[in-house]
């Protein structure tokens, strides 16, 4: 194989490699207009994308939106609706109380803070008892580094295959 080709082998390759699917971004407009949360942390392909880096997988909340019945690339905001009282990723909240809480409807360790309050009662004589509330915090919104991890991965990949193809050269010609 000559230096011309194996450069443009290699060029091309790399090129597929670092391509990232991205979300339909009219899809990705159509949702943050109808939830009003452009620039918010839902403003990303994550939102209904498990990973953008091939091979690209929906996360269990695009999975519902795209398994809806009314699902049309070109105008998703029935789906969106038809959608919003699902618990997609299973952390006992509905999609559209995540995303007006702003958190991840497909992520289910991204969830809402949840504030329990309790009440006691906590006798002070034998006639008189005083109320007093207890308030416990609960919170478990993690952020993952889901991108770094990807693009780590990727990195990686591309670094193996040019390797690979280098030392397919080297055997060819010796």
């Amino acid at each position: 194989m000559s230096k011309k080709k194996l450069i443009v082998v290699i060029f091309i390759t790399l090129a597929l490699m670092t391509v990232e699917v991205y979300a339909n971004p009219s899809i990705k407009q159509m949702f943050t207009t109808q939830y009003d949360n452009q620039g918010t942390k839902l403003d990303i392909c994550a939102t209904c994308m498990r990973s953008t880096t091939p091979p690209a997988s929906w996360n269990p909340y695009g999975t519902a939106l795209r398994n809806d019945p009314d699902f049309d690339r070109n105008n998703v905001a029935k789906a969106l609706e038809n959608i919003e009282g699902l618990d997609s990723d299973g952390d006992g909240f509905s999609n559209i109380e995540e995303i007006h809480n702003l958190t991840f409807p497909g992520d289910p360790e991204d969830f809402i803070e949840v504030i329990k309050v309790t009440q006691t009662s906590t006798p002070v004589s034998t006639e008189t008892t005083e109320q007093t509330e207890t308030v416990t915090s609960t919170v478990t919104n993690t952020e993952d580094d889901k991108d770094t991890m990807n693009s780590m991965f990727n990195a990686m990949f591309t670094f193996a295959a040019i390797v690979v193809m280098f030392i397919l050269v080297r055997k060819k010609n010796v």
